[in-house]
């Protein structure tokens, strides 16, 4: 840099700083004058109110030379206002509302809470009792460290940050403070004395949520306090929602010892009586897929790559589950069991239910392309589906109880899988009763369960129509 760009640079910052301590005192000055106008108004003594408009009217006139702004002439078409109305004009639409309506919380709650970091004694005093007279607590700092020293032990709800101080800079605070808390944890609005928007360009990057001029225009600052304060609060809101439903989701996982899609977790939250378990029995849909051949293909690969070929199948089947809003109720050796009805019931869990079994079908599809990309065989599943009442059990003991559905539809489904050859989805009659509009069989058969003296009628299925609409691609042959 050459020695006429550095004293440029030089004169540019002296003049900054000239302009900050001039403006500074001006802008105290119509402070205070407005703020004894306000508390006069109140006590109901305004006879001193015309004298007050012809200080901020003054102080008005000082700044426009300070700034070089004052014309001797007015523009064209630009009416004369009288000296004590150019200095209240837009001040007198302002009357502030006091602490009734500072609001920024809900009913109950404390005021919110507002820290004011500036070096300039007179400023803060100024800026801190007209916070207050809107109904916020206020808490000051006479320099940036002890700015930084409020904050972390503080826990403000918003911050006042002057930019030009002494040692520390409001802008190096703010870039502390952004290091371990966003805009949303805590928001910070910037003070500037100076009428560029060079302060307020680099603070905005550096991660100011907004920023003020002096002389404040009040009622400015009071609304961009208000907007900040709001979201503020309503980001805290929406982070210990999140919190509640990552704490209840944790929960419902651990407790049902099975994985839950994401949105039926949040539907469950919804739902107090969605976790009372064991109380009544449960109408379900129970889904069974078995891989074929798993003894054999056990005896003949590596125990690891057969593990990756059952992963592979399991993971697979259970994005499907997932997909359809299912819920995996276990995951034993080579097969998988998916629950529809559980823990909510849902109008369409029967065609969800059909529709899952076909998909499983179509899924082995990319699981064998996977397969085969890792040099593993190819695999094949049969899948049976049953229909029928669970109830919810405790298995296990102290903080290790997992809960367990059992019932006929799970017995059932394993059987008419177990008849399944592969490629193929057999469904149970009261399956097919609750599908009968939209699906798509070609045959049936009788499944002897001697354990529970009962005769199974199955029914093979080909494909589901309506609005899940879906079809085998094709069938082993006779």
């Amino acid at each position: 840099m050459s020695e006429r760009d550095d004293a440029q640079r030089r004169a540019q910052e002296i003049m900054r700083r000239l302009q900050h301590e001039v403006r500074t005192p001006i802008s105290q000055i119509m402070g205070y004058a407005e703020l004894l106008e306000e508390e006069l108004e109140d006590r109901g003594e305004a006879d001193l109110a015309p004298d007050l408009k012809k200080i901020r009217a003054a102080a008005q006139r000082l700044l426009d030379l300070a700034d070089g702004r004052l014309r001797t002439e007015q523009e064209p078409g630009t009416p004369s206002l009288p000296e004590e109305d150019a200095a209240s004009a837009g001040a007198d639409a302002t009357t502030e509302s006091t602490a009734e309506d500072a609001g920024s919380g809900e009913a109950g709650d404390r005021p919110p809470r507002i820290l004011v970091v500036d070096d300039d004694p007179n400023a803060r005093e100024m800026l801190a009792r007209r916070l207050e007279r809107y109904g916020f607590a206020v808490e000051t700092a006479r320099d940036g460290i002890e700015g930084m020293r409020c904050i972390e032990s503080g826990d403000p709800d918003l911050v006042l940050l002057e930019v030009l101080m002494e040692g520390m800079s409001g802008l190096e605070v703010l870039e502390r403070v952004r290091r371990t808390r966003s805009r949303s944890e805590l928001p910070i609005i910037l003070a500037t004395a100076l009428d560029d928007s060079e302060d307020a360009v680099e603070g905005l990057e550096r991660g100011a949520n907004d920023y003020v001029t002096k002389p404040f225009d009040f009622p400015v600052v009071i609304a961009r306090v208000r907007s900040q304060l709001e979201a503020h609060r309503t980001a805290r809101q929406v982070a210990e929602l999140a919190h509640q439903l990552e704490f209840r989701s944790a929960f419902i996982r651990q407790a049902l010892g099975r994985d839950v899609s994401g949105d039926l977790l949040v539907e469950m939250a919804e739902r107090p009586d969605a976790l009372a378990l064991g109380r009544e029995q449960r109408r379900v849909m129970a889904v069974v897929a078995d891989v074929k051949g798993s003894r054999a293909r056990a005896e003949a690969l590596p125990p690891a790559e057969h593990a990756c070929v059952l992963k592979n199948v399991l993971d697979g089947l259970g994005d499907v589950v997932a997909h359809y809003g299912g819920l995996v109720d276990a995951v034993t050796g080579d097969s998988l069991v998916a629950l529809f009805g559980l823990p909510l019931p849902r109008d369409d869990d029967a065609e969800r239910a059909v529709a899952c079994a076909v998909a499983f079908q179509l899924e082995m599809d990319e699981i064998n392309a996977k397969n085969r990309s890792a040099q593993l065989p190819e695999v094949e599943i049969g899948v049976g589906v049953a229909a029928g009442d669970v109830v919810m059990v405790g298995l296990g003991a102290g903080n290790q109880v997992k809960y367990k559905a059992i019932g006929e539809p799970l017995a059932r489904a394993a059987k008419i899988e177990a008849e399944a050859r592969s490629g193929e989805v057999w469904i149970c009659s009261q399956t097919l009763a609750a599908v009968a509009d939209v699906a798509n069989v070609d045959r049936e058969r009788e499944i002897a369960r001697p354990e529970a003296g009962e005769v199974l009628q199955a029914h093979r299925l080909l494909g589901v129509g309506g609005s899940q609409l879906i079809s085998l691609r094709a069938l082993p042959s006779d």
